[in-house]
C-alpha cells in the first residue's frame, strides 16, 4: 500500500494523475450539479402546478366520497380536505342569481391560497383560511348581480349567510367547467342546513391530498383499482392540457440537458484515461524490468484508481452541490417562488457516472497496459492503442446504460446514441477524405497553412478522433441552443401577452350587439361570436357507437360525450385546413379527434341533436391550436344543418387589469350571461414559463461550461505530438509566427469541419427530438448552420493556441528534453 501511495504522490507531482483526477471531478461535479438543480426545478414546477390544483393530488367523483378513502389517507399520514361544487340559486332581498357554489372543509386549500378583498372588484390579498361557519365569500360579479355588500345577508336554500369577503380567486376551481357561473365559497359545516343537494343534483365531490411522494404513490396504487367511470385521480401536471404540456416539455428538456452532461462526462474521462495510460508506458516498462508481475501491477493500479475514485467522487460531490446552490441563489432573485431543497438521493447519479467512467474507460486500458511485454512497451509505436476503438465502444455502452437509468427510459438515450453513432461514421469518412485532400495539396509544404493542413493527415487517427470529439461537443451545444430557442419560442407563441383570458357563454343572439357596444367602449379585444348547439355522435358510417365500442371501452372523445356544435362562414383563428373543402356542405372535424376515431374524408357521422337525427359526410379536416384560447370546436357543421335549432353564443376576450372592474360592472346588465375567467391560471402558467426560461438559460450555461472543459481536455490529449512537431520546426529555424500559423490552420480546419458536420448532426437530432420527444412540428434551423462553423473555428482555434502556447514561448531544446 505504501508503494502504491508513493507512486500516486509521484504521479500527482508530475501532473499525470492530476489530469485524471481533474477529469473525474469534472465528471462527477457536472452531473451532480445538473442532477440536483434539475431535481429542484422539477419539484418547483410540481409545487407551482399543485397551487393550481390546491393540493398535491386530487380524487374527483360524481358520487359522494366513501369514508374509507379518508381513513386510508389518515393511515398514510396524508393531509386531506374536501370540496363539494354545484350550481344553485342564491337570493338577496328581491334579487336571485344562478351561481357556482363550493363548500370546503377546514384546511382547504392544501396548496396555494385564496385571493379575497374587502373592496368590490379589488385585486385581492392572499388567504389560506376557508370561510368560517355562517360566512360566505362571493365574487364581485355575483355581489353586483345580487346587489349585496360585505355585511349583507344572502340565502342559499334553507340557510342564511353573511357576506364577509369578495372572492377574487378560488384555487383549484378556476378552470372547472362548472365555474362559468359567478362563484361563491362557504364552509362545509353549513352545507347540510341548506338542503340544496337532493337526489339527481349535479354535484362534483373532490378529495384533496397533500403529503410525502411515497405516501401519495402508495395511495394512488391503492385507490386506482377502485375508481369507476365517474371518478378520476388527478395530478398537478394533469390539471389541464396546457399545464401538462408545459411541465412535460420542461422535464424532457431538463432530462436532455442531464443526458448531455452524462455524455460529456464520459468523453472527458475517456480522454483523460487515454492520456494517463499513454504517459505511464515508461513507468510500466521500468517496473516490469525490475521484476514487477502483472498481478502486482494490477493491484497497484486498482488501489490507485480506487483511491482516486474516492477522492474525485467526494470532491466532485462537494463542488457539484456548491454549484447548484450558487445557481439556485442566482435564480432565486428571478423566480417568483423559492426553489425547494434538493433530494440527497440524487447524489447517486454523480457517483455512478464517475464509477462507470472509471470502470469502462480506465480499467480496460490499464488491464491491457499491464499485459504488454516490456520490449513492446518501450517501442516508439506501442501497441497499447490497437484495441482503443473496442474499449471506447464498451465505454459508450456503459454510458448508454447510465443514460437509460437517468432518464428512466430508452427513447431519449436511443435518439442521442443513434445520432452520435451516425455522426462518428460520417466524421470518419468526411475527415479521412478532407485530410487526404489536404495532404495532396501540401506537397513540399513550406508555409504555415501548408504545414497546418499536412499535419491533419500526418496524425490521421488522433485527428479523426479529435474531430469526432469537437463535432460532438459543438453538436451538443447546437442541440441545446436549438431546443432552448424552439421551446421558449413555442411557449411564447402559445401564450402571447394578449391571449384571451375570459369567455362569455349563454349569450343570446339579441344580446350580442349590446355586449359588443359595451366591450368596444372599453377597448376590450374580442373574438368572433360562435353559436353553440349541443349534440352527440351516435353512428359512424352507419354503425352505432355502442357496437363499435362495447361497454364504452377505448371510446374516442368524439363519441364519449355530448359536444358543442357550431357553424361558421370562415375557418376561424387558430384553425388551419389540412384536407378537404371547408365551404362544402358537410362536417369539418378536428384532426386529432379524427385520427383517434379513425375517420377520414368521405366518412359519414350521424348526430343526435335534441332528438333529431342528421347524417353528414366529412368534407374537411382541420388542425386546431387549442392554446390560442379562442373558441374552438371538434365538429363544425354547415349552417343549414343547425340554423333551425335554438343556440347560445360564445366569444373570448382579453381583459387587462385596468379594464376588469368596468367590464364586470358593464356585464352586470346581463345577469343570464356566464363568464369564465381563466386569467388566473394563465398568469400562473406564464410564471412557470418565465421560470423555465431562466432555468434553461442557466442549465445551458452549465452544460456549455462542461463542454469547454472537455474541449480543453481533448486538445491536451494530443498536445505532446504537437509540442514535438513545433519544437522540431523551431530547431530547424522556423519562426514562432510560422509555428503559430501552422497551429492556427490545423485547429481552424478541425473546427470548421467539426462545425459543418455538427450542424448537420444537430439538425437531424433536433428533428428526432421535436417529433418523438417534444411532440411538435419539425422545422429547419438556418442559424445552426452559421453558428456551427463560427463556433468551431473561433473556439477550437482559441483553445488550441492557448493549450499549445508552450511551444511558442519555451526554447526548443528545453521542449525536446521534456518530451
Amino acid at each position: 500500500m505504501s508503494f502504491t501511495f508513493r507512486l500516486m504522490l509521484r504521479d500527482l507531482r508530475s501532473g499525470d494523475l492530476l489530469t485524471l483526477l481533474l477529469a473525474l471531478v469534472i465528471s462527477v461535479s457536472t452531473v451532480t450539479s445538473i442532477g440536483l438543480f434539475i431535481d429542484r426545478l422539477q419539484l418547483s414546477f410540481e409545487q407551482e402546478s399543485a397551487n393550481l390544483l390546491a393540493a398535491d393530488r386530487l380524487v374527483r367523483s360524481d358520487d359522494e366520497l366513501p369514508d374509507e378513502w379518508k381513513v386510508k389517507a389518515e393511515a398514510l399520514s396524508l393531509r386531506y380536505a374536501e370540496r363539494i361544487s354545484f350550481t344553485t340559486m342564491m337570493f338577496a332581498d328581491n334579487s336571485l342569481q344562478l351561481s357556482q357554489l363550493s363548500a370546503v372543509t377546514e384546511g382547504y386549500p392544501l396548496k396555494g391560497a385564496y385571493l379575497v378583498d374587502d373592496t368590490l372588484f379589488g385585486t385581492g390579498q392572499s388567504s389560506t383560511e376557508a370561510p368560517q361557519p355562517g360566512e360566505i365569500w362571493v365574487s364581485s360579479r355575483l355581489a353586483s348581480l345580487l346587489n349585496v355588500q360585505i355585511g349583507n345577508q344572502v340565502d342559499v336554500g334553507d340557510a342564511t349567510f353573511t357576506v364577509t369577503k369578495y372572492l377574487v380567486r378560488d384555487p383549484g376551481s378556476s378552470t372547472s367547467a362548472f365555474a362559468i357561473s359567478p362563484r361563491a365559497v362557504m364552509n362545509m359545516a353549513d352545507l347540510a342546513a341548506t338542503n340544496v343537494i337532493i337526489p339527481g343534483s349535479r354535484v362534483r365531490y373532490s378529495l384533496l391530498l397533500a403529503g410525502e411522494r411515497a405516501a401519495l404513490s402508495e395511495y394512488e396504487d391503492w385507490i386506482t383499482p377502485q375508481l369507476n367511470e365517474g371518478q378520476r385521480w388527478q395530478t398537478p401536471t394533469q390539471r389541464g392540457e396546457r399545464i401538462g404540456d408545459t411541465i412535460g416539455r420542461a422535464e424532457s428538456f431538463l432530462l436532455l440537458a442531464g443526458t448531455l452532461a452524462v455524455i460529456m462526462s464520459g468523453v472527458a474521462m475517456a480522454l483523460a484515461s487515454a492520456r494517463f495510460v499513454k504517459r505511464h508506458l515508461m513507468q510500466v516498462a521500468i517496473l516490469k524490468t525490475l521484476g514487477a508481475t502483472p498481478k502486482l501491477l494490477g493491484k497497484v493500479f486498482f488501489q490507485q484508481l480506487f483511491t482516486l475514485f474516492l477522492a474525485g467522487a467526494l470532491i466532485g460531490l462537494g463542488i457539484g452541490w456548491a454549484i447548484q446552490e450558487l445557481i439556485a441563489s442566482i435564480l432565486s432573485g428571478l423566480m417568483s417562488t423559492a426553489l425547494p431543497e434538493p433530494s440527497v438521493s440524487r447524489l447517486w447519479l454523480g457517483v455512478a457516472t464517475g464509477a462507470i467512467s472509471m470502470l469502462v474507460f480506465c480499467l480496460p486500458l490499464m488491464s491491457h497496459l499491464i499485459k504488454i511485454s516490456p520490449l513492446s512497451v518501450l517501442q516508439p509505436n506501442a501497441k497499447v492503442e490497437l484495441n482503443t476503438v473496442f474499449i471506447y465502444v464498451i465505454g459508450f455502452m456503459g454510458m448508454y446504460g447510465l443514460m437509460c437509468v437517468y432518464t428512466n427510459g430508452f427513447l431519449l438515450p436511443s435518439i442521442m446514441t443513434a445520432a452520435i453513432s451516425a455522426i462518428a461514421l460520417f466524421v470518419a469518412g468526411i475527415g479521412w477524405m478532407a485530410f487526404k485532400l489536404g495532404r495532396s495539396l501540401t506537397s513540399g509544404a513550406t508555409s504555415g497553412w501548408q504545414i497546418g493542413l499536412a499535419s491533419l493527415y500526418r496524425r490521421l487517427v488522433p485527428n479523426l478522433f479529435q474531430l469526432l470529439v469537437f463535432t460532438l461537443i459543438i453538436m451538443l451545444t447546437l442541440i441545446l441552443i436549438g431546443v432552448k430557442s424552439n421551446l421558449i419560442a413555442d411557449w411564447q407563441q402559445q401564450l402571447p401577452e394578449d391571449a384571451p383570458n375570459h369567455y362569455l357563454f349563454n349569450v343570446q343572439a339579441e344580446q350580442i350587439e349590446s355586449i359588443n357596444d359595451a366591450t368596444d367602449a372599453l377597448n376590450v379585444p374580442r373574438s368572433d361570436w360562435y353559436p353553440m348547439v349541443r349534440g352527440r355522435v351516435i353512428e359512424a358510417n352507419g354503425e352505432s357507437v355502442e357496437a363499435l365500442y362495447p361497454e364504452e371501452r377505448g371510446e374516442p372523445e368524439l363519441y364519449e360525450r355530448e359536444l358543442n356544435l357550431t357553424w361558421s362562414d370562415s375557418i376561424g383563428k387558430g384553425n388551419e385546413l389540412v384536407a378537404g373543402d371547408f365551404s362544402a356542405n358537410g362536417l369539418s372535424v378536428e384532426q386529432k379527434a379524427a385520427q383517434e376515431a379513425k375517420l377520414s374524408l368521405g366518412d359519414e357521422l350521424t348526430i343526435n341533436i335534441g332528438g333529431n337525427i342528421i347524417t353528414l359526410p366529412i368534407t374537411s379536416i382541420r388542425t386546431v391550436d387549442w392554446g390560442s384560447m379562442q373558441p374552438n370546436f371538434y365538429l363544425m357543421l354547415p349552417k343549414s344543418a343547425l340554423e333551425d335549432y335554438p343556440a347560445n353564443f360564445v366569444s373570448s376576450l382579453f381583459i387587462d387589469e385596468t379594464a376588469a372592474q368596468p367590464f364586470y360592472k358593464a356585464m352586470s346588465q346581463f345577469p343570464t350571461v356566464s363568464i369564465l375567467n381563466v386569467g388566473d391560471i394563465l398568469k400562473q402558467i406564464q410564471s412557470i414559463i418565465g421560470q423555465l426560461s431562466k432555468a434553461i438559460q442557466l442549465v445551458l450555461f452549465c452544460i456549455l461550461s462542461a463542454g469547454a472543459l472537455v474541449l480543453l481536455a481533448s486538445v491536451r490529449s494530443t498536445l505532446e505530438e504537437r509540442l514535438e512537431e513545433g519544437a522540431l520546426l523551431r530547431v530547424l529555424g522556423a519562426k514562432s509566427a510560422l509555428v503559430r500559423q501552422a497551429l492556427l490552420v490545423e485547429f481552424g480546419a478541425l473546427g470548421f469541419f467539426a462545425g459543418i458536420i455538427a450542424a448537420l448532426g444537430a439538425e437531424a437530432c433536433l428533428f428526432g427530438l421535436q417529433v418523438f420527444v417534444f411532440n411538435s412540428q419539425a422545422s429547419v434551423h438556418p442559424l445552426l448552420w452559421v453558428l456551427g462553423p463560427v463556433i468551431g473555428v473561433c473556439v477550437i482555434s482559441t483553445i488550441g493556441i492557448f493549450a499549445s502556447r508552450t511551444v511558442l514561448k519555451v526554447p526548443p531544446m528545453l521542449l525536446l528534453r521534456g518530451l
